[in-house]
């Protein structure tokens, strides 16, 4: 009989914790200068498009892989979940911050470089590594990114606009709920130990590469500022 002492958290649990310990992570070395321009209304169009690329290439790396594991995987891919995709509010987004052209000003600077890297050398393949990064970026963007999505929209007087498209989930009606469901995906997934340690590992590592490619975007503060 197993020792319900023994017994490990639930793999939603789990995970919470590792993005615990990643947030306080992220913070540890302050917000530099470029994060409070963001979300207090002084970055030039040109900083602001910056920030909305970096997402573009994430996301973009994000969903090509969730498409492939949804065309190999069937029914059997349970993390097919097409109402979290950001890739047309990002197309928005940046048309509206750089224009028609947009897409001739994205420029993959090393850290975003290296953040899609490995999204699309570990994601395609598993479906433990691709979950980790699913849930580092939506489930963030459905719980803090929401007051940044508030903080940005009014900072800009964007109003029912775009340019802060990619902080509404329009398929989604109750992020709460819609969050309890995905942790019940998790939870019910049936992982091996081997494989939620890997996960756990893996999201350590989404908030590593996101700090770098953030410090992309911080070591250009003076070219962004407006």
């Amino acid at each position: 009989m197993t020792d319900p002492t023994q017994q490990k958290p639930p793999v939603s649990a789990r995970l919470r914790a590792v993005s615990f310990r990643g947030h306080k992570s992220s913070g540890d070395s302050g917000p530099g200068r470029y994060y409070p321009a963001f979300i207090e209304g002084g970055l030039s169009r040109a900083g602001m498009g910056a920030q909305v690329a970096q997402h573009y290439l994430m996301y973009e790396a994000l969903e090509q892989a969730s498409a492939v594991l949804h065309e190999r995987l069937g029914t059997r891919f349970h993390f097919w979940l097409p109402q979290l995709h950001r890739l047309p509010s990002l197309t928005d987004d940046l048309r509206f911050w750089w224009g028609e052209q947009w897409s001739e000003r994205i420029e993959v600077t090393p850290g975003i470089g290296e953040y899609v890297e490995r999204i699309r050398t570990v994601s395609v393949d598993s479906v433990p590594l691709f979950v980790a990064h699913q849930y580092t970026r939506y489930l963030a963007d459905l719980s803090g990114g929401q007051a940044i999505g508030r903080m940005v929209t009014e900072a800009y007087r964007l109003g029912d606009g775009p340019g802060a498209r990619f902080y509404e989930f329009q398929e989604i009606d109750d992020a709460a709920a819609f969050k309890d469901h995905y942790r019940g995906l998790l939870d019910a997934e049936g992982f091996s130990e081997a494989e939620v340690e890997a996960i756990e590992a893996e999201v350590w590592e989404a908030y590593r590469l996101n700090n770098l490619a953030f410090s992309d975007l911080e070591s250009r503060f003076e070219e962004y500022a407006a």
